[in-house]
């Protein structure tokens, strides 16, 4: 979501009438020192590790992760496809990796709570290494992440444990989550339309924990949201655009991980096929995507990603609603 609030941010700024000159770029598009680069390629490969742990957590304790790895389903490779483009899509206009994702598996017939656990655990390591990477940069505002993470944190584990619980019943779940997902597409769409507006700030939001607590509980429930809905306020609300931007990025590698660690932990059956297919693809596509994001137009891919979540989410309500007709 970085490359849209970049925009965002400008307006702003502009609007709680601070100035450009102190502000470096929010999304870090700076000439990198040599350094930095090799700080880079440090927390990548730290990440990696910490990935690979956790996998090799999953293949001790989940005899389901076994089987996937030792014969691979053909789903495999559709997420696999599915992970690539939308970490290609999220690269180029900065968001909808959650929403689109989330979509995909539920339209493959994957239930809401098994969606969202491939979603956050295909967040882990980029959410890792953006939230390092805004520390290091600055970009943290200490007293914000520690109004945002513990409320994050409790909303993400009772969004994750409520949805797992009810994963018998995803029937009924899934329009609920399609309905969800309905109403980004239509922000996101919105969004698109109405780029160049903006809207007058009178004063900072102040209900910070209430906020970090929904957005976490509905990132968990619907796969994502947690940077529309925090970050998204955050600024609307008048809060340093830099800033809240580093602070949300640390903040969502914390809420990615233990709403994962809470879904992998309830859950009796996890669609490793769908999570390996997300983690893979997304993997492969992300420095290529960062390569090719200043080359297409943001606003066309906006618009055609909301088209097809809005449709696809359509689909799914109507399908809920004929079958109970």
């Amino acid at each position: 979501m970085e490359k849209e609030l970049t925009t965002l941010a400008a307006s702003a700024a502009a609007t709680t009438g601070e100035t450009d000159a102190a502000i470096p770029p929010v999304n870090g598009t700076a000439p990198e020192t040599a350094n930095f680069r090799k700080q880079r390629w440090i927390y990548g490969i730290a990440g990696i590790l910490i990935l690979g742990i956790i996998l090799g957590v999953a293949w001790w304790q989940s005899p389901d992760f076994r089987t996937y790895v030792e014969d691979v389903p053909t789903t495999f490779y559709y997420f696999l496809v599915a992970g690539f483009i939308f970490a290609m899509i999220d690269g180029a206009i900065g968001m909808s990796y959650g929403i689109t994702s989330t979509t995909f598996s539920l339209s493959m017939g994957i239930p809401p709570a098994s969606a969202s656990t491939a979603v956050h655990i295909s967040e882990i390591l980029s959410c890792g290494i953006a939230g390092w990477m805004h520390m290091r940069m600055g970009n943290v505002n200490k007293k914000l992440f520690k109004m945002l993470i513990l409320p994050g944190i409790a909303g993400a584990m009772i969004g994750a444990y409520l949805l797992s619980s009810l994963e018998h019943y995803s029937q009924y779940t899934k329009p609920v989550v399609s309905l969800y997902t309905l109403i980004l597409g239509t922000v996101i769409l919105m969004r698109a339309i109405n780029v160049q507006r903006k809207k007058q700030v009178d004063k900072k939001i102040k209900r910070i924990g209430l906020l970090g607590f929904g957005g976490g509980f509905i990132d968990a429930i619907g796969g994502g949201g947690w940077g529309s809905i925090v970050l998204s306020s955050l600024i609307a609300g008048g809060r340093h655009p830099r800033f809240s931007l580093g602070t949300v990025k640390a903040t969502r590698f914390f809420i990615a991980m233990l709403s994962s660690l809470t879904f992998v932990t309830v859950l009796y059956h996890v669609h490793w096929d769908a999570v390996l297919g997300l983690v893979i693809g997304s993997a492969i596509a992300s420095p290529i995507a960062a390569k090719v994001s200043n080359k297409i137009s943001a606003k066309t891919i906006m618009v055609a990603v909301a088209v097809i979540v809005i449709l696809a989410s359509v689909r799914s309500i109507f399908m809920f609603v004929h079958k109970i007709i």
